[in-house]
C-alpha cells in the first residue's frame, strides 16, 4: 500500500487590503496557508484611473496576469511604458522600479499575480523619488489612451518581461 503524505491546507482569499505600494491586494496561496518556500499568489484589483506608487520587489520576481482592463506598467528608471490588455502576462525581476496604471478612467482592472516572496508582499520598497516622474507619465500616458493611441496594443495579448 503506497504512503500518503500529501497534506490540504484550504483557506480563504484573504481581506483586500492596501498595499505599500497603493494597490488593493487579496492574498491568495502564500507562507501563512502552507510551508511555501519561493512562490506565493494574489490578486490586485484597479480602481478605473487608479495607479500605484513606484517602487520594486528587493528579492522577488513578480508575474502578472491581466483578468480583466486596460492596463500599463512603468518600468524602469525611466518609468518606460508597456500597455497590456486582457488575457497579457508581464514578468517584472527583482529591483526593477515599476509602477501599475489602470488606463481606463472608470472600469476597474483585476489581476492575478505570482511573486517569489513567501508572504506575497514582503519586500516592497517604495521609492518616493519618482512620484513626480511617475505623474507625468501617468498624465501623459492617459491622454494617449483617450486619443485611441493604446488600442491596438490593447487588442491583442501580449507577453512582456522587463529585467535588467
Amino acid at each position: 500500500m503506497p504512503h500518503n503524505d500529501i497534506q490540504i491546507a484550504t483557506g480563504q482569499l484573504g481581506e483586500p487590503a492596501m498595499g505599500p505600494q497603493r494597490q488593493q491586494l487579496t492574498v491568495a496561496v502564500h507562507s501563512g496557508l502552507a510551508p511555501i518556500r519561493t512562490l506565493s499568489s494574489g490578486t490586485v484589483r484597479m480602481a478605473g484611473g487608479h495607479h500605484a506608487l513606484a517602487h520594486i520587489h528587493a528579492d522577488s520576481e513578480i508575474q502578472v496576469y491581466v483578468v480583466r482592463g486596460r492596463i500599463a506598467s512603468l518600468t524602469g528608471p525611466d518609468l518606460t511604458p508597456i500597455v497590456h490588455g486582457p488575457g497579457s502576462f508581464v514578468y517584472i525581476a527583482p529591483g526593477v522600479e515599476h509602477v501599475g496604471v489602470n488606463l481606463d478612467p472608470y472600469e476597474p482592472a483585476e489581476l492575478v499575480e505570482f511573486r517569489t516572496d513567501p508572504a506575497f508582499n514582503k519586500d516592497v520598497v517604495p521609492l518616493s523619488g519618482l512620484d513626480a516622474l511617475a505623474e507625468s507619465r501617468v498624465t501623459q500616458l492617459r491622454r494617449e489612451y483617450l486619443l485611441g493611441r493604446c488600442d491596438e496594443q490593447l487588442a491583442v495579448p501580449s507577453v512582456h518581461a522587463v529585467t535588467r
